[in-house]
């Protein structure tokens, strides 16, 4: 699931509801990865995550999703 921000901001996330764990790779405007926050687990509620930089997208994909293919912040998204 991808989530589009108006601006640039430190969004927070938490699994409540989640029945599966996921990978969640915050992405900058200028499509750049600036956090990833690997496998997150439903039992992490109420836990919240959010990034060390702003960034206006949040990408949610499966977990390990970021180790299997590579993925490492400062990548570019296109």
């Amino acid at each position: 699931m991808l989530f589009v921000f108006p601006r640039d901001s430190y969004e927070r996330f938490w699994m409540k509801d989640m029945r599966f764990s996921i990978d969640m790779l915050w992405i900058s405007a200028t499509g750049t990865v600036v956090y990833i926050e690997p496998n997150v687990s439903p039992e992490t509620y109420p836990q919240t995550f959010s990034p060390t930089s702003p960034a206006r997208y949040v990408l949610e994909v499966p977990a390990n999703f970021a180790k299997t293919y590579g993925i490492r912040t400062g990548d570019a998204v296109r």
